[in-house]
C-alpha cells in the first residue's frame, strides 16, 4: 500500500507560550478525529510531528492514523527554522520510500510548517539544501500563526504562504479544519498529483490570508518579550509574557515617537525539559524594566511577583522585601523594591 505521509513542523518556542500552544496542541487532536473519520485517509493517510524550538526533534515519527497517538508538546527558548529543515529533511530521507525500478514509492510527502515568530538561528544552509534536494520531492505549506509571525524565509521554499491572522480558539478550530480538509482532499486525489489549492480554500476562508508578497512575510518590529524565571522554592521555570503594543507615534498630539512598550499576557509554568529543548548559546539580551507594563507572581509557589532578578542575570519570584536564595547561583541575596529603571534578562523567544 502506498502511503500519503503528512508532517507537522510546530514551533514550540517561548512566544507560542499560553493559548496559541494550547490551541496547538488540542488541534493535533481534533485534526486526528477528523482525518479517522475519513476511510480514504485513514488508508493512506501517515503522520508525523516535529516540534522545534531551540532544538528540533521529532515527537511522533511517521505512523498510520489508528496508531497514531498526539504527543505533549513541549516548549523551549529560541525558533530554530533551519534545525526544523535539516529534521524534516532528515525524516523524509529516512522514512518515505522513493520510487524504484522495483516498486512505486510512497506518495509525495507534504509539509505543514507553523510559526509564530522570527528565526534564531542561520537557516540558510538548510534552505539551499531544500532547493537542491527537495523542492521536486515534498510539497512545503509554511503557515505564519497571527501578525508578527516572520515568513520571510520559508517563503523563499514554500510551494505556498499563508498567515492565520486571528488566533482565538474560533479561528484555531477553523485553521485545523482547513488543514483536514486540504489533507482528505489530497488523499482522495492519489496519483493524480493534483496540487493544493490553497487559492480557493483561502477566499472562502477569511481566516488565512495568502503571503505573495515577500515583504509582507517580514516581521516588522521585535513583537514579544519572554523573561524566563525560575520558582525560588521549587527551582521549576516560569514564563512571563509581553506582547509589543501598538504604536501611537502618528497621534497628532505625539510630537516625538514614543518608547516601544510591551504589554503583560500572562505567566506560565513550564517543565524541566524547556532547558532541553531551549538554544544554549550565550544570550546576553535584555529589556528595560520601563517598557513592560503589568506583571505576574510565580505559577509554581504562589509568591506574588515574578520578576525579582538576581545580580547574575536571573530571575526568580520573591514574596517581598527580603533575604532569598537564588535558584541559579544559590546566592543568598537581600531583594527589595528598585527605585528607577533597570535591566531585565530577555529569552530569545
Amino acid at each position: 500500500m502506498r502511503r500519503l505521509p503528512i508532517f507537522l513542523v510546530i514551533d514550540v518556542s517561548e512566544s507560542m507560550a499560553g493559548d496559541h500552544l494550547r490551541h496547538m496542541q488540542e488541534g493535533i487532536s481534533r485534526l486526528l478525529t477528523t482525518l479517522r473519520s475519513d476511510p480514504y485517509a485513514l488508508e493512506t493517510v501517515y503522520l508525523s510531528v516535529i516540534a522545534f524550538a531551540g532544538v528540533a526533534r521529532t515527537l511522533a515519527p511517521l505512523v498510520e492514523l489508528f496508531s497514531f497517538y498526539p504527543p505533549r508538546l513541549p516548549i523551549g527558548s529560541g525558533t530554530s527554522m533551519g534545525a526544523a529543515l535539516h529534521q524534516v529533511m532528515d525524516d523524509i530521507d529516512r522514512h518515505v520510500i522513493p520510487n524504484s525500478p522495483e516498486r512505486k514509492g510512497d506518495y509525495k510527502p507534504v509539509v505543514y510548517f507553523m510559526s509564530d515568530g522570527k528565526a534564531t538561528d542561520n537557516p540558510s544552509a538548510a534552505v539551499q539544501r531544500w532547493q537542491q534536494h527537495f523542492a521536486h520531492r515534498a510539497t512545503l505549506v509554511s503557515i505564519g500563526i497571527g501578525p508578527f509571525a516572520d515568513l520571510s524565509i520559508l517563503s523563499t521554499i514554500s510551494h505556498h504562504t499563508l498567515r492565520l491572522e486571528q488566533c482565538d480558539e474560533t479561528d484555531f478550530k477553523a485553521f485545523i479544519n482547513w488543514i483536514s480538509q486540504s489533507v482528505s482532499a489530497q488523499s482522495r486525489s492519489l496519483g493524480i498529483d493534483v496540487p493544493i489549492s490553497l487559492e480557493k480554500n483561502t477566499t472562502a476562508n477569511p481566516l488565512l490570508s495568502l503571503v505573495n508578497d515577500l515583504s509582507e512575510a517580514s516581521a516588522v518590529d521585535e513583537n514579544y518579550v519572554i523573561i524566563t524565571g525560575l520558582c525560588s522554592k521549587t527551582k521549576l521555570p516560569y514564563l512571563m509574557k509581553y506582547e509589543r503594543m501598538p504604536d501611537i507615534g502618528d497621534i497628532p498630539f505625539f510630537t516625538k515617537k514614543p518608547p516601544q512598550v510591551y504589554r503583560y499576557v500572562g505567566v506560565y509554568a513550564v517543565e524541566k525539559d524547556y532547558f532541553d529543548w531551549s538554544d544554549t548559546r550565550v544570550n546576553t539580551q535584555t529589556v528595560a524594566a520601563s517598557m513592560l507594563e503589568g506583571g505576574g507572581g510565580c505559577p509554581h509557589c504562589g509568591a506574588p511577583y515574578g520578576l525579582a532578578s538576581c545580580a547574575c542575570g536571573q530571575v526568580l519570584c520573591v514574596s517581598g522585601d527580603g533575604e532569598v536564595v537564588c535558584p541559579a547561583c544559590e546566592r543568598t541575596i537581600y531583594m527589595a523594591t528598585a527605585e528607577g529603571d533597570f535591566e531585565i534578562s530577555r529569552s530569545r523567544g
